[in-house]
């Protein structure tokens, strides 16, 4: 199959997902992009957490076509297959998949030879799946036998191997914040000699190396038997150790720097005080579990008490603009939900599927709905009418938001006001975990 660069399908794709990207995410972020070699041959090697969005994403933000490898299972039927072929999509093999994975792979590998010949970029998860946790997984060989088979096939093409994390502040739910942090390249010539006499010790040193450099592109959290406790501490404390870290500045890149500073430190106290790192997992089990059987959020825990006057004189005069929100953008907010949650059983697909679904269904709704108006009414009634559905929907959502927030308040204050046993020992867990930080920076 031919692939070409701007096909219809690739653009359309291109065109939903950054309109969806802007509304989907309250933030983003691209750093190091500097990074890419120019005029050179270039395989992208990213880590994988969110299923189609990762390799899309990426696309949107280099501005340019993206070639990249899938799974071989999504392409048995034909007319699927034609149509990620058109997506610039090409399928990797494994032995599961069935059939001589080996030679297929082969005629898909010398494909993207020719397409690193002709400058065209090709995007590669390097850890050979997705995953929801924040960590790097072992890498695979594909990314390197490409690189090293397309500079024997093509000599002196000068291939160079990109590393990128990703980083998403939550790889569900929608006003996510995600971060695209391109490393510096390693060269595919530097390994290409060494490679002809020894391929094992060779391709063991390129994974030890784009491991290193990956790593240090995204939050990995290596520690198998405190992953949960680390990775619960670090959201649910994030505002504390924003503080200890003395991170300055509040864009993604300075968080995700928060995060690294932090699990290095942990990992390093936990292997030295083992005895103390065991109670501070018992404690934020505890910390955890209790949070969701009280429904309370840990933030709610900076204050004593909580002022919900201005809260709710904006639920009260905000109501009748929330009502029309939802009168126009019920249905095609809420059906990509619904869909996934009765349809959709892997976790990884829901805010790809949520997203490009949702941006489908407010087109056609609002287009729709903004025509009807246009038939029946006078003027430019429709284009003031399409002006406000769009202000509606953002201000139905934080509307939305607001609500969860206030509930919450209202239900610690009551708690607090109550002195209800479940509360105080949860909020006795939370100095006790608080107290640990500040000893673990001191």
């Amino acid at each position: 199959m031919r692939i070409k660069d701007w096909t219809p399908l690739y653009l359309l794709g291109y065109t939903l997902v950054t309109a969806g990207a802007r509304t989907f995410y309250k933030n983003h972020q691209v750093v190091g992009i500097e990074n890419i070699p120019k005029d050179k041959p270039v395989l992208f090697a990213a880590n994988h957490q969110n299923a189609f969005l990762d390799p899309t994403l990426i696309g949107i933000k280099l501005n340019k076509p993206l070639y990249y490898m899938v799974r071989a299972d999504i392409f048995k039927t034909k007319s699927v297959a034609k149509l990620l072929w058109s997506l610039n999509m090409m399928p990797i093999y494994r032995q599961r998949d069935g059939g001589n994975a080996v030679k297929k792979n082969e005629a898909v590998f010398d494909k993207c030879f020719d397409l690193l010949n002709s400058n065209k970029p090709i995007l590669i998860f390097a850890e050979g799946n997705q995953g929801k946790q924040k960590k790097l997984r072992p890498l695979q060989k594909g990314v390197f036998r490409i690189g090293l088979g397309a500079e024997n096939k093509h000599e002196g093409i000068d291939v160079h191997i990109v590393p990128i994390g990703l980083y998403y502040s939550d790889t569900v739910n929608m006003g996510a914040k995600m971060l695209i942090h391109i490393g510096k390249s390693m060269k595919i010539q530097d390994y290409a000699e060494a490679f002809k006499t020894d391929e094992a010790t060779t391709l063991n040193k390129m994974k030890i190396e784009l491991s290193s450099r990956m790593s240090d592109l995204m939050v990995d959290i290596q520690n198998t038997e405190y992953y949960e406790t680390i990775h619960e501490i670090m959201l649910d404390f994030d505002y504390e150790i924003y503080g200890f870290e003395n991170i300055k500045g509040n864009k993604i890149i300075n968080e995700f720097h928060c995060q690294k500073g932090f699990i290095s430190k942990v990992e390093n106290w936990i292997e030295n005080n083992p005895e103390e790192a065991q109670s501070l997992k018992d404690k934020s089990d505890f910390h955890t579990d209790t949070l969701k059987k009280l429904q309370l959020k840990s933030w709610l825990f900076r204050k004593e008490k909580h002022n919900i006057l201005f809260p709710m004189l904006f639920l009260i005069l905000g109501a009748p603009l929330h009502l029309y929100g939802i009168i126009n953008n019920y249905l095609p907010y809420k059906l990509p939900f619904i869909f996934v949650k009765k349809k959709v059983k892997d976790v990884h697909f829901h805010s790809s599927i949520k997203m490009l679904m949702g941006v489908v269904l407010f087109c056609l709704f609002w287009g729709l709905q903004t025509g009807l108006v246009a038939i029946f009414t006078e003027h430019y009634i429709w284009l003031y009418y399409f002006g406000s559905l769009i202000i509606s929907s953002f201000f139905s959502y934080l509307y939305w938001i607001t609500i969860l927030k206030t509930k919450g308040k209202l239900k610690y204050n009551k708690l607090a006001r109550i002195r209800d046993a479940r509360f105080l020992n949860l909020k006795t867990a939370h100095v006790a975990i608080e107290a640990v930080l500040v000893k673990m920076y001191k």
